[in-house]
């Protein structure tokens, strides 16, 4: 779910971007705060992290899943559904329906991915785009940030809201890198900032992760609330099913 957020976001800037430009929202501010004590190693951090999600066994359990939702941008008054499949090791399709807009989708077959929407049509991605996606489409990349960031490195301790986190510098070996936000009590994720290539230039997002349930022994986050300059938008997972049975089909280029 945390890498399905990030996914819609950046399919949204490269389609509303020009749309929504008049429509900025303010994000919601992180006051920092200096670390009164030793700060943990970036692999105590992740260690916890992976026990708050219900642990390495119970993760490397599931294979795949379906999520279903809701889409909400209230400020321009658009809603709709989300459908998100995702297979491992690294299989993602991710499907938005908007009213009034159309169908939005971003797909990884495992080596080639590809996003369309109804403003900027079919499109094939490479270069940083490319790899973004490859890590993000990673079924188990909640186990895997050693192998998907070539650095990570403990930059302090801030609020997230009412909470204290501490924040991680993941830095992959291309692309800019990803500054994560885990909860220092609880040790979930809570907040990551992103910035990545698209077609109108680099593009910042804060996704924002809530609400975390237990789903056949794995803790996920129900609801994403995703920011940036241009707009902000709120997914809700109603329906999570794990271990199904997901069609080659799911993962193969959209039409044009």
């Amino acid at each position: 779910m945390k890498k399905i957020a990030l996914m819609i976001a950046l399919m949204f800037v490269a389609a509303l971007t020009v749309t929504a430009q008049e429509k900025k929202a303010d994000p919601p501010k992180t006051d920092a705060k200096p670390a009164a004590t030793a700060l943990p190693s970036a692999d105590e951090i992740l260690d916890k992290y992976v026990k708050a999600i219900g642990g390495k066994e119970a993760n490397e359990k599931v294979t795949s899943r379906f999520m279903k939702g809701t889409f909400e941008m209230p400020a321009m008054g658009m809603s709709g559904s989300v459908e998100a499949y995702t297979q491992a090791p690294n299989k993602s399709a991710t499907v938005t329906e908007i009213a009034g807009f159309g169908k939005v989708q971003q797909i990884f077959d495992g080596k080639t991915a590809w996003e369309a929407n109804p403003m900027t049509g079919l499109r094939e991605l490479a270069g940083s785009e490319l790899a973004a996606m490859k890590r993000e489409a990673d079924f188990h990349a909640e186990l895997n940030y050693k192998k998907n960031y070539s650095k990570l490195e403990v930059k302090g301790k801030e609020k997230v809201g009412d909470a204290e986190a501490y924040v991680v510098m993941a830095t992959p070996s291309e692309g800019k890198p990803d500054k994560l936000y885990f909860d220092a009590k609880s040790g979930l994720l809570l907040r990551r900032d992103s910035e990545r290539d698209s077609p109108q230039g680099e593009v910042a997002t804060e996704t924002y992760y809530e609400d975390y349930k237990d789903v056949e022994g794995v803790k996920i986050p129900m609801t994403m609330k995703i920011t940036n300059p241009q707009f902000s938008f709120v997914i809700k997972m109603t329906e999570i099913k794990t271990n199904v049975k997901i069609e080659d089909s799911k993962f193969a280029k959209p039409s044009a």
